[in-house]
């Protein structure tokens, strides 16, 4: 329970001292805002301490139990569950592994917008909570970087962000929330 506190305390934090924007303000707003980054934190960050609150806020924001065949081929063999969304704005897929990883998968849009949208929620330097990025791995047209947030010394958790710049792959980005 304390945990779920600080959590939500930290969130408050952010959405009050504002969140580091790539360019104008304007457009830091457009990208906190955009689909892939909503279901993000809408649901692997906001729903991290348990399945439970997970599979409440995946239903909160219109994403279904797979069918086995779909949630076979974004769970890749592991032991977990998964959802998927179809709307207007496109394909998505959420899964929560036995391991607490929860992904959601991107299957249209920009790789650099995404990127981008994922580094507007990322803490200010004056907001008392820290970051560091570092490229995981880079092959071909995948992209692989690391988001460890910190208060002081401590780490908090970590969202990893893979995109995928191959046009017409069907699969354009993988954003995954690690607590640590």
């Amino acid at each position: 329970m304390n945990r779920v506190k600080i959590s939500l305390f930290i969130a408050g934090v952010l959405s009050l001292v504002g969140c580091k924007s790539t360019s104008a303000v304007d457009d830091g707003l457009a990208l906190r805002k955009s689909k892939p980054i909503q279901l993000f934190m809408g649901t692997c960050v906001v729903g991290r301490e348990n399945a439970t609150s997970l599979e409440k806020m995946a239903s909160h924001k219109g994403f279904v139990t797979a069918p086995d065949n779909v949630a076979q081929s974004y769970l890749s063999g592991n032991k977990g569950k998964a959802w998927y969304l179809s709307d207007s704005t496109g394909s998505y897929g959420l899964t929560l592994l036995e391991s607490n990883l929860c992904s959601v998968y991107v299957h249209q849009g920009d790789p650099d917008k995404i990127q981008a949208s994922m580094e507007a929620w990322l803490p200010p330097a004056d907001s008392g909570f820290t970051y560091e990025k570092e490229l995981i791995s880079h092959k071909g047209s995948l992209t692989t970087t690391s988001y460890t947030l910190y208060s002081g010394q401590k780490v908090l958790e970590q969202w990893l962000l893979t995109v995928n710049r191959e046009g017409g792959s069907g699969l354009v980005a993988i954003m995954s929330y690690q607590k640590t």
